[in-house]
């Protein structure tokens, strides 16, 4: 019983204390795991298997936040899927807030309220995950809980090098409840690496599912650093089948899915068709990877003529993290590379034939248009699920494209014209931490 009570206050004490200076503070350290009320969760509830269940649903639901957004706040919470989608070519900004439209026009400053949030809550699900993980240790270990918190932080690393520039620091809170330790920033490639060495702890710990969730997320980190024969081969024993979900509900406004509120709800998101001028077909195409209807009505904004997506056609759908398409995608890649193209063909035709897509006959392709043709494949496939930035950031940093070609550009339609971003700032509230320099680049 001590040591439930001493690891309960070390992770509200640390937890606390990392997210209050860092971030926008919290009200109280209940809200880190979801314990509300001492009449129904107790520290003598937590020596369990549903009090270990109960702080695993905790972590995973920070970084469900930090992913999908919720219903939760004033007219919901953003997350990162839909704002990173608009500095790509996955949504509009049918809406008025000026935050979201500096993404839309990839003109987004470090004082963006919406990145901020994003931002502190990608760090608040890796603080979150690295205590469980510290607590699962104490509490005499859970391999396969383990291995999937060490997912999730290896996953939030990779979504930071993916989407934020170079330079994002990580503090942490030592669970004995010493001072604060904050972070040094951290350049692209080092998260990415760090993500890598976190991936490899849950590959190792891991049954098949949790180790299969760890070998996805380190080709996809693998993938973000060039390595592409080193990332299709973590991925030969996973099945095709194979998906890890975040999970929804409406349970709980906190729990709901913040891409159908902010789309299907709030009609502020959405669905874009060639954006920018080179952006893809997302709608035209009329796949069915990219379901949607609308064009009757207006937005939020009450001026651009509105697309709902239907991806997510309610508030309690699943977000898919990883899975046995990605790692086929990720393989096909690599074979891109080589200019294999029968065998790339391959792979592509039996991912379509699994939601009967017509087959595609890429043998007359030069290699320049059979990487055009997977990285539109992969668009479709992973559309809407946080992918797409780091996708395009990549078309620019690994294979020497030209920015105008890969990210929209020229005249925006609500007047004005794009930026010149492809990353997220570092937000102006990391300027608690005296290590903080903003961003070291805002390269690819």
């Amino acid at each position: 019983m001590k040591i439930i009570n001493k690891i309960m206050k070390i992770h509200c004490r640390s937890l606390y204390t990392l997210l209050v200076i860092l971030f926008f503070g919290l009200t109280s350290c209940d809200s880190i795991v979801e314990v509300t009320d001492p009449d129904i969760v107790t520290p003598e509830s937590l020596d369990s298997e549903a009090g270990i269940a109960t702080l695993r649903a905790g972590s995973l639901g920070d970084f469900a936040i930090a992913m999908s957004g919720s219903s939760a706040g004033h007219g919901g919470t953003t997350g990162l899927i839909v704002m990173s989608g608009l500095m790509t070519d996955e949504y509009y900004y049918s809406g008025t807030f000026p935050t979201r439209r500096e993404a839309d026009t990839r003109l987004v400053q470090n004082t963006n309220g919406d990145v901020d949030v994003i931002y502190g809550n990608l760090h608040r699900a890796r603080a979150s995950a690295e205590a469980t993980i510290s607590m699962i240790s104490e509490l005499g270990g859970d391999p396969n809980l383990e291995s999937e918190m060490q997912s999730i932080v290896g996953f939030s690393y990779t979504l930071f090098a993916e989407t934020f520039c170079s330079g994002v620091p990580f503090s942490r809170a030592p669970t004995d409840g010493g001072e604060l330790e904050f972070g040094v920033p951290l350049t692209t490639q080092e998260m990415f690496e760090t993500a890598i060495s976190r991936f490899d702890n849950a590959i190792a710990t891991g049954n098949e599912r949790y180790s299969n969730l760890g070998k996805v997320g380190k080709a996809r980190a693998l993938l973000g650093l060039g390595n592409l024969t080193e990332a299709a081969n973590e991925l030969s024993s996973v099945s095709t089948d194979f998906v890890y979900n975040i999970e929804h509900s409406i349970n709980s406004r906190r729990q709901e899915n913040g891409i159908y509120t902010m789309t299907t709800v709030r009609r502020q998101f959405s669905i874009a068709d060639e954006k920018g001028g080179n952006g893809l077909l997302f709608r035209s195409e009329m796949d069915p990877r990219t379901p949607w209807d609308g064009g009757d009505d207006l937005g939020q904004d009450d001026v651009t003529i509105y697309y709902n997506q239907l991806k997510y056609p309610s508030p309690g759908e699943p977000v898919v993290l990883a899975s046995g398409i990605e790692a086929r995608l990720i393989e096909a890649e690599a074979l891109v590379a080589e200019n294999a193209k029968e065998a790339v063909e391959e792979i592509h035709n039996n991912l379509r034939a699994r939601i009967g897509l017509t087959p595609v006959d890429l043998s007359e392709m030069s290699e320049t248009q059979l990487r055009e043709f997977h990285f539109k494949e992969r668009a479709f496939w992973l559309f809407s699920t946080g992918h797409r930035l780091g996708d395009m950031r990549r078309l620019v940093r690994i294979y020497n494209r030209e920015v105008s070609e890969v990210f929209p550009s020229g005249a925006y339609f609500k007047g004005g014209e794009y930026g010149p971003n492809m990353t997220f700032p570092i937000p102006q509230s990391e300027a608690n931490n005296p290590n903080y320099q903003g961003c070291l680049d805002r390269n690819p």
